[in-house]
């Protein structure tokens, strides 16, 4: 008699047990109770089951090996990894912050980089740094500055001579693009890998994984200088709340920094003129797996409308962008790009985000073609609407829903640039609704359509409740 064999696709406990039930009789005559109860079946039963764990874990496994299928973050970071592509970390929220006093000074007065200024609200307290240098010159009442939302962190390592010397850095929720290492005073540069670095350039880089763990690697001598022994090693960065740091304006008001003059203490006042946008949480998984590849394609490099959208979109901070040319509107000239940007959360990019994805395009643009950035228009969709209730529905339940839906329907995270906004969805999305029985929608009365440039979002909300008969 030859081996049986359990076809491969059988791998279930049911499909196991339906299999091994069957071959018995192909062992032995002697095994003629099947019951649950007896002992034998019992056995068959408990290997079926772990056969079937074994086979879960060995498909899960496999599908770990694939970026479209991985399910574990440190598995998406290591495929990303071998097409250059790094997933980003927390992201904090940038706003412009105004110093000003009273009366202008007859000199000049300099706020420095790292000035701490704080919001306080009534679930706690947001930080903000300022990200440059700005002088209030004298005869002026004010400065505007570009800030960042976070509390800045530095902790300091030795150097031990040895190459691809790895420090373990303790803060986990560190901002995207804010860590800074100084060794014996010198800045080092951080790069995405050290293919390009030389024996004498001082460059580190950056490695999180899947548990917000960051490490930071020096090279080996040849590919960057590495830190001599018993050299002193400074690493900073700027921890942020991400998405939880964006924040409306005028709540800026309490300056945590000293400001002096002179030596003498200074007194100004603060506030932030714009919201704090852009703030976002670590990259997820889902993102990079569209991301990925499509930055892959673009070679990192802006030629086609294609290539601008998706680096755009990859910006950290940046949540939607629309890529518009020629073939858009008549009035830009060729060789030129507009690029509308919302961060994420939505709302108007900040003018360091703009200033930062400038730079960021103009390093992989091609030299002849001209881009700017504009800021999204968000167009109001009103609603207005009598709602139809069943009977003993209750009315603040079935409001509190219906706004709850139109929420959801309107959410930046939902919508996209020049998404018409049919008036079916909207009376497919009320009559849908648990408790609705049937609805008259009066505004909007027909679809609207978007132009270009343009995002819906939620107007006012009138709602009238009514019994149906």
């Amino acid at each position: 008699m030859g081996r049986a064999s359990v076809a491969y696709t059988n791998k279930d406990y049911d499909s196991l047990r339906r299999e091994l039930l069957a071959r018995v009789p192909q062992l032995t005559d002697r095994w003629t109770d099947f019951n649950a109860s007896d002992l034998g079946v019992v056995l068959l039963e408990l290997f079926c089951g772990v056969g079937d764990m074994l086979a879960y874990y060995l498909d899960a496994q496999a599908a770990e090996a694939f970026l479209p299928t991985a399910r574990q973050r440190q598995n998406v970071i290591n495929l990303c990894k071998l097409i250059g592509y790094r997933l980003d970390g927390p992201v904090a929220a940038t706003t412009t912050l105004r110093f000003y006093f009273a009366a202008p000074l007859d000199v000049d007065l300099l706020i420095p980089t790292g000035t701490v200024c704080r919001a306080l609200l009534d679930d706690g307290q947001l930080d903000f740094e300022t990200a440059a240098d700005a002088m209030i010159p004298h005869g002026a009442h004010y400065v505007d500055i570009s800030a960042r939302q976070g509390v800045c962190k530095n902790q300091t390592f030795t150097g031990t001579g040895m190459p691809w010397q790895r420090v373990q850095l303790s803060g986990k929720n560190i901002a995207q693009g804010s860590l800074r290492v100084f060794i014996d005073g010198d800045e080092w540069t951080e790069v995405l890998h050290f293919q390009d670095s030389g024996a004498h350039d001082r460059c580190f880089l950056a490695q999180t994984d899947g548990l917000n763990v960051t490490t930071i690697l020096f090279g080996d001598g040849r590919n960057s200088i590495l830190p001599a022994s018993g050299e002193h090693i400074e690493v900073s960065w700027l921890e942020t709340l991400g998405a939880d740091g964006n924040l409306a304006p005028d709540l800026v008001h309490e300056i945590r920094s000293p400001i002096t003059l002179n030596g003498v203490p200074v007194r100004l006042t603060v506030t932030n003129i714009i919201p704090a946008t852009g703030g976002a949480s670590r990259e997820s998984i889902e993102f990079a797996r569209t991301q990925a590849p499509a930055e892959l394609r673009t070679l990192w490099k802006a030629v086609t409308k294609e290539d601008y959208q998706t680096l755009a979109v990859g910006f950290p901070g940046v949540g939607k962008a629309q890529v518009l040319d020629v073939n858009n509107c008549v009035s830009i000239r060729y060789y030129n790009v507009h690029i509308a940007i919302a961060p994420e959360g939505g709302g108007i990019a900040s003018p360091l985000l703009k200033q930062e994805l400038t730079a960021f395009l103009e390093a992989r643009k091609v030299i002849t073609v001209e881009f700017d950035l504009f800021d999204p228009v968000y167009r109001s969709i009103d609603i207005d609407a009598d709602v139809y209730l069943w009977a003993g529905e209750a009315e603040d339940t079935v409001r509190a829903r219906i706004e709850q839906g139109l929420e959801d329907f309107f959410a930046f995270d939902n919508v996209a640039f020049d998404q018409d906004v049919h008036f079916s969805d909207l009376v497919a999305l009320l009559d849908g609704i648990r408790g609705v029985s049937h609805v008259h929608l009066h505004t909007p009365a027909n679809d609207v359509l978007l132009n270009c440039g343009e995002i819906p979002t939620l107007g006012q909300v009138q709602i009238r409740l009514r019994r149906a008969t």
